[in-house]
């Protein structure tokens, strides 16, 4: 195999099914790294702190290369070393880069970001 690895994104929100994924391009790769990178520095936890397990968004799983990062509940979560995020940028961000054959998944994300809008 050729070329860069793909950074793949995985939308958590899916129970009993396998939840949507797509991948992101070097450009949209680069970016996501460097969003990361501005977060405050890493604390570690003895357990990260991520949503419930039930119905509904429970956050974003990103893969690149080796290193697997959850993106949930306004943290950036590598293992047990934890990063605040709690403007919750880097989930908005990956929310922007939903792919338009999963825009019906849109709403119920925005919802759980707050970004509800009258309608």
């Amino acid at each position: 195999m050729s070329g860069p690895v793909q950074m793949e994104v995985e939308l958590d929100v899916y129970s009993g099914r396998p939840n949507p994924r797509w991948r992101l391009n070097s450009r949209d790769a680069g970016a996501f790294r460097a969003l990361t990178a501005g977060l405050p520095p890493a604390t570690t936890t003895a357990r990260p702190a991520f949503p419930e397990p039930g119905l509904g968004y429970r956050g974003f799983t990103v893969r690149d290369g080796g290193r697997v990062l959850r993106v949930a509940a306004g943290r950036l979560t590598e293992g047990t070393a934890s990063r605040p995020d709690p403007a919750r940028s880097l989930e908005r961000w990956l929310l922007s880069r939903l792919p338009p054959s999963l825009d019906d998944l849109r709403p119920l994300v925005a919802a759980a970001l707050g970004e509800e809008r009258g309608g």
